[in-house]
This record gives structure tokens, sequence and C-alpha cells, in this order.
């Protein structure tokens, strides 16, 4: 390609012209020049050729539409010589993709560069080309072909890395046809090759088909993975150098290699017997590591590149053993892990507390699946300083989110009140970003935690004053569900209610909580006030109101007048008013209330009976559980119905 003048001389005038205009004008001559060439068929020789199939490369890769080349791009790749398949595969990995309609015409030419007797370069080319663009087609009809070259014990290191890096493709493309059987036992001997470059490949094809399709036979990978990252961990740069040469980054061996371990480790259970020791050895020789780089001081000194390999390794072994914890499900004071948790909280209460944006948030990510094992959360509570700090002053709003979610996290009986009030207060002046999220957590950790029912209802007025925007009907559903299901509530309730309801900017969700409570329990502060008196407290926001909520007011009045038959005049007046609304719902309630009303008292006290206590009501914690759960399912849903949709076009491009 270097070599190739006319090539350097077109690259040269592009490179030269002036404007946009002058460079058009000469792309489009020789876009003309080579269709006439090509015209010609046979009559080119192959220089010309690979010159002109390198000229539209580089004209596409100027985002010019390119119309030409194709099938001599795919003419160049069923050639005998090397050079003319190197130009023809590199053509088509750019000019095309996975569903164009000229694909399916490579895959014989591909087929015969995949044979046992073809050239290790041009195998390269073939793997290369299915790794990118690659279709599902092309994976159906390739993969026991690429699947050969795997597990060919004689095949070169960088075939066989391409080799595992093009069979990933193929099993996300199509991963019901491949048979893991035959390709997993040779891709597991992988991970104790001399050259880490292929175990590193083994590797990353090993996670994703335990990702796609567990199967038993992949755990035989456990051991050699365990044996290799013990023999990575405890390297040492002057003693071990004749061995690993060529795989030392910043004094670290390998440092991709070992992350692959520790994160396809996390697939499988815990291990057990000589493998266990030897994996416990080598997590407590990772954070003892970092350990002593932070009493040293060692880390100001590191270069940015090194520091992020020791905290991908460092990071990855914390996902490890909250991953066994996690697993084992037991009090972490009796965890074999239990050194290796006491180092973890030393180092991430370090880590939160740095200048570094990415290292702080990585230790707040971590540090709350960490408190979310049994005996741990008391712990990382200490640190409950840091955390607020990244709550309130913190310059990022995603660190200051992984804040919020600690907190919600290590929030217990002893400190809920605490953790609750710092969170209100932090409401005044968070983000609209993440008000939301705050406003739900807030309501839920009132519930769980409230000792005093009175604070949990106190707590969701002050959510709805503070942000009513954000109060999801969830947490007003649930609140009035706690005060009917709680006699002892229900005075203070109405109470309270009365006295918010008398601010005419109460949010809308506080009139519907007010109005509701008040039509229900009005007879329990009838000592002090008159029907007239709640009647007007209520109706002075109705003009403001929302339909539906209007629709609850209404609903309120009609209550009302049940518990004091004095206001049926004032009451009635309203829903005389609202019959011939243009709204149905209010039209509907207003006719039907006026008629109850204005009928035998009986009737009235009927209907209106009090509401009997919610049987079965779910916490609101559980609720959005449920929810969450059910948003999943439903993305997987459409992702699968997605995938089929990308299936049926590739049938109908073919």
């Amino acid at each position: 390609m270097s070599q190739m003048r006319g090539l350097t001389n077109f690259i040269s005038e592009i490179r030269g012209c002036k404007n946009k205009t002058q460079e058009n004008n000469r792309v489009l001559r020789e876009l003309s020049n080579i269709r006439s060439k090509f015209q010609k068929g046979t009559r080119l020789d192959s220089y010309s050729r690979r010159k002109y199939t390198w000229k539209l490369i580089y004209i596409y890769m100027l985002g010019y539409d390119i119309d030409i080349g194709h099938m001599e791009a795919m003419q160049l790749i069923a050639s005998k010589t090397y050079a003319e398949k190197k130009t023809g595969y590199k053509a088509c990995q750019i000019l095309f993709h996975e569903k164009h309609d000229l694909l399916t015409m490579l895959t014989q030419p591909v087929k015969n560069d995949l044979a046992k007797d073809a050239p290790e370069p041009v195998q390269s080319l073939a793997l290369s080309l299915i790794s990118n663009i690659g279709s599902r087609n092309m994976a159906d009809t390739l993969w026991k072909d690429v699947a050969d070259l795997l597990t060919r014990g004689y095949s070169r290191s960088s075939v066989r890395k391409k080799a595992c890096l093009c069979m990933l493709k193929m099993i996300r493309k199509a991963p019901e046809n491949i048979e893991i059987e035959v390709i997993a036992p040779r891709v597991i001997s992988m991970i104790a090759d001399q050259d880490f470059g292929v175990s590193l490949c083994a590797m990353t094809l090993l996670i994703g088909l335990v990702a796609l399709r567990p199967s038993p036979i992949l755990n035989e990978c456990v051991p050699a993975t365990i044996r290799l990252l013990y023999k990575l961990v405890t390297a040492q740069p002057n003693k071990d150098g004749g061995n690993f040469s060529g795989y030392y980054y910043f004094d670290i061996s390998s440092p991709w290699l070992q992350i692959k371990c520790l994160r396809l480790l996390q697939y499988f259970p815990e291990p057990t017997g000589d493998s266990k020791k030897r994996l416990e050895a080598s997590l407590l020789r990772i954070l003892k590591k970092e350990t002593a780089r932070i009493k040293s001081g060692a880390l100001k000194d590191k270069s940015k590149n090194e520091t992020n390999a020791m905290h991908g390794i460092l990071f990855e072994a914390m996902n490890l053993i909250i991953y066994y914890e996690q697993m084992r499900g037991s009090d972490a004071g009796q965890s074999p892990f239990k050194d290796h948790l006491e180092a973890m909280n030393k180092i991430l209460g370090r880590f939160i507390s740095l200048k570094e944006a990415n290292v702080r948030y990585l230790g707040l990510d971590t540090m709350t699946r960490l408190a979310g094992l049994d005996g741990i959360g008391e712990k990382i509570s200490a640190q409950m300083t840091t955390i607020l700090f990244s709550l309130r002053k913190d310059t990022d709003s995603s660190i200051r989110k992984r804040a919020l979610d600690l907190l919600f996290v290590i929030c217990n009986k002893e400190n809920s009140r605490t953790v609750t009030q710092e969170l209100l207060s932090f409401l005044k002046v968070a983000d609209y970003a993440i008000r939301e999220e705050l406003v739900l957590k807030i309501a839920i950790l009132a519930e769980r935690y409230a000792e005093d029912l009175r604070w949990y209802l106190d707590v969701i007025l002050k959510l709805i004053t503070l942000a009513g925007d954000y109060v999801s009907d969830e947490i007003w559903y649930r609140a009035i569900h706690i005060v009917m299901n709680n006699e002892n509530l229900q005075k203070y309730a109405a109470t309270t209610m009365f006295r918010a309801l008398k601010d005419e900017s109460l949010h809308e969700n506080g009139i519907k909580v007010g109005s509701y409570i008040m039509g229900e329990f009005s007879d329990l502060i009838a000592e002090n006030k008159t029907g007239e008196d709640l009647f007007k407290i209520i109706h002075m926001h109705f003009e403001t109101a929302s339909p539906r909520t209007k629709a609850l007011l209404l609903s309120a009045y009609a209550k009302l007048c049940n518990s004091f038959e004095e206001i049926t005049p004032m009451v009635n007046e309203v829903f005389k008013r609202y019959a011939v609304h243009a709204d149905v719902e209010l039209q509907q309630r207003a006719c039907e209330y006026g008629i109850i009303v204005s009928r035998e008292r009986k009737l009235l006290e009927d209907v209106f009976e009090l509401m009997p206590a919610y049987e079965n009501a779910e916490t609101l914690d559980k609720k959005v559980k449920m929810r969450s759960k059910k948003e999943v399912v439903e993305r997987k849903e459409d992702n699968d119905d997605d995938d089929d949709d990308d299936d049926d076009d590739d049938d109908d491009d073919d």
C-alpha cells in the first residue's frame, strides 16, 4: 500500500484542497475514473485493482457515499494472493455492514479461507471479518469452522486469539446453534497458555459463554483460573522477569488478565479445597498491597495510568468478595473473608475522601454493596461525616447519587432519624434530577424505621411541603393506608392535616391527603371545629385544584355532610354547580352525591360509612421492589422483541 504512488498522490491532492468544493470536485473526478476502470473488468491487473480499491476506502473514510467497488472487493477476497485478499478483506469490513445485501455472498469465500490448509495469515483475515461484520446467517454457517481453528492444538497463538473473539461474536449472534460442549474443553485448556494474550482472549470467551448459557462443563475452568490468578498476583518483576517478559504494566503483571480472572470467578460458586486457599491468599495479597500503598502515601507519586490499573484489579477483587458473601448470606463476622472485609472497609473509607472523582464514585458504589452484607453496615456508619459531605458538597451529581444510595443502605433504627433529617435538609437544595428518588428513599426509611407513626406522618407532610411535585401517588397512598389501619393515629392525622390545609399554598398532593383524612375522620376533631370551619378550610383550595383533586374534594364534601348535617346546603350548592360541568367524572360525582345528600339520612350514612382498614396492604418498599422487577422483565421482553425483529430483518435481506 505504501508503494502505490497513485494512491499517495491522490491523498496528497485531497489534503492540498483549499476548500470543500475543491475537494468534492476532485473526489467526483476520481470516482468517475475508478468507475470507468472497473467497467473494463478482467483487463485490470492486480496492482491497479488494489490501488483503486484503496482509493475507494479512503474516499469512504472521508464521508462520501460509495456505490461502486463492492463486487471488486469480493473478487479480491476470492483471489489466490495474500496482498489481494488483504485489500479485499479490508474493503469489505469498511464498506459492508451486518445487514448488507451482498454479505451472504461472502460466506463461501470466507469459509474457504478458514479451511485447514489455508495459510494462517489468511485465516486471521477471515476471522477479523466475521468478528467485525458477521451476520447471524454467517454465524450459523461458519461456527464449526471457527471452532475447528479454536480446538486445533497446532494453530499459532495469533490465530487462536482471533478465533476466541470471533467465536464470542458468533455466540452472541446465534447462541442456540453453538455447542458449548465442543469448544469449552479447548478454551479452558488455553487459560494456562504461555502466551498471556491467548489466556486473555480465552477468559473473554469464557465470560461470554457463562453469561449467555451456563453449563456444568464450564465449572472446570475455576481451578485453572485461580492458579493463573495466584501466579499473576504473586509475581515479582525483579525475580520473574524472564517468565513474564512483556506482560508487565508499571510493574503490575498483566493487570487486564487479572481483572478478567476475577470477573470470571463471579459467575461460579465459591471454590473449595486448595483452590479456595489459593484464592483467599490472592485476594488478601491484593488488598494488603493497596493498604500498604495508602499508608506509605505512594499513591500520590503514581501516574494516572498506573493508578487505574491497580484500582481496576482492586475493585474487581472487592466485587468477587462481596459476591461470595452475598451467596453465603451469613453474618460477615463468621465469614472466612473476615480479614478481607475489614481491609476493604478501611480502603474504601480512604477512597471516598480522595479528591479524584472517579475513585470517590467507585468507592461509594462498592461501599454501598458492601454495606448490604450482614454486620457491615454499622462499621460503615462510622464514615457518616464523609458520606454526608459527598452528598451535600460534591459538585458531581453522580457522586451525590451514590452517596444517597449508601446512606439509604446504612440507615438503621439507631440512626434513622438523623439520616432522615439530613436527607430532608438536603432535599431543599438537591438537584432536580435526583429529587424523585430522594423523596422515595426518605418515605421508605420513614416507614421502615418509624417507632412513632406520628413522626412518619410528619415526614410525609414535610416531603409534600418541600418537594410536592416529586411525591408520587404510591407515597401518599401509603400514608393514607397507614392512617386508616392505625386507630391511634387517626385523630393526630386529622388535627395535623387541618393545620396544613390552612396554608393556601399547600401542594396539591397535600390537599389530596388532607381532604381524604378530613372526610374520614372529621368527627374526631369536632370538639373544637364546626362543620362549616372544616368545609371552608378544604373548599378554599377547590378552584385552583386539578380535576382529579376536585373529584376527591367532592367525595370529602359528601363525607362531611355525613358528620355535619348543617353544612348540607353549602355542599349542595357546589354539587349543583358541577352537575352540568364539562368534565364527565366531576359531573357524575356531583349528580350522584347531590342526590344522596338530599335523600333520607340513612342512605347517606350507609353509603359514606367509615372506610374499613386496608387488608394485606403492602409496604412502600415492597411495592417499589415489585415495580422494579416488573420493569426489568418488561425491558427484557422488549429487548427480546427487538432481537426477533432484527432477525426477521436479516431473513428478509436474505
